[in-house]
């Protein structure tokens, strides 16, 4: 399938350049810790998200998301419409490092089983592509979600 995302943590697109800037701000970074990371956060993510318990995520978001969550469930939740995650693969797409900040956008690639009504749907395959962003002179470990998008 071409658009399927390989177990490769970066895609083609991120540079060398780009993976040194981080480590010149983080020494001890590792992109592999960061992906499995990032894995971990979407589930949690997506099941608050889908559990309408998005401030139990507050944290691990900036507010401009959680607004935006918070405005989807109210939309969504008319249509009694949950997704459960089957599985998850990720790969870094870019990496924008500006004075302290690194911004790094990650591509996701989930199976998911979509429940409408009770019943389940089908099992889909869902893109996403969600972008972190962190302090690098914190000793945070916790990169925030600042936007969500599709390809």
């Amino acid at each position: 399938m071409e658009n399927e995302i390989k177990d490769s943590i970066f895609s083609e697109q991120v540079m060398e350049y780009s993976q040194k800037q981080i480590l010149d701000l983080d020494k001890n970074f590792s992109f592999h810790n960061f992906i499995q990371g990032a894995k971990e956060a979407f589930k949690i993510i997506v099941e608050a998200f889908n559990n309408k318990k998005v401030d139990e995520i507050k944290h691990l978001v900036s507010t401009e998301v959680y607004d935006n969550f918070q405005k989807a469930i109210n939309i969504k939740y008319n249509n009694y419409e949950t997704f459960n995650i089957s599985s998850v693969k990720a790969s870094i797409l870019n990496i924008e490092v500006v004075k302290n900040y690194a911004n790094i956008k990650v591509k996701f690639l989930s199976s998911q089983k979509v429940t409408l009504n009770n019943k389940i749907k089908n099992l889909e395959n869902i893109k996403d592509i969600w972008t972190f962003k962190k302090d690098m002179t914190t000793n945070s470990l916790v990169w925030k979600l600042v936007e969500v998008g599709t390809d």
